[in-house]
Parts: structure tokens; sequence; C-alpha cells
């Protein structure tokens, strides 16, 4: 698996803003969460994450 280095901010800032809602597999224990378009279509309709792989859009931007 490889890993890359998180952007800056100020290229965050230029990359699109998405609509997307997300599921948890378990709202009191949860182990997955799904994301998918909140509104519009997208060529990917959902993506899964394990739980400890995914970041929070808090530390990321």
């Amino acid at each position: 698996m490889s890993v890359r280095q998180t952007p800056s901010g100020e290229l965050l800032g230029s990359y699109p803003d998405f609509g997307l809602s997300c599921r948890y597999d378990d709202d009191d224990d949860p182990s997955e969460v799904t994301l998918f378009p909140g509104e519009e279509m997208s060529t990917t309709e959902w993506v899964t994450a394990d739980l400890d792989s995914a970041v929070s859009l808090d530390e990321i931007r």
C-alpha cells in the first residue's frame, strides 16, 4: 500500500466540492463507513472503507 503526503490547504481549496452522504454499518459500534452521492449521480455509486482506515474530514482540511 502506498502512502501520500496530505496536500496543503491551498491545494485542497482548488479541488471540487462533492455533496456526499454517509452511513455506518452499526450506529453504536461502527466498523465500516460507506460514502455515496448526496443528490447527483456519480460514476461510482458508493465507496466503503474500514473505519480504521478512514480519516476524518476535519483532519484533512
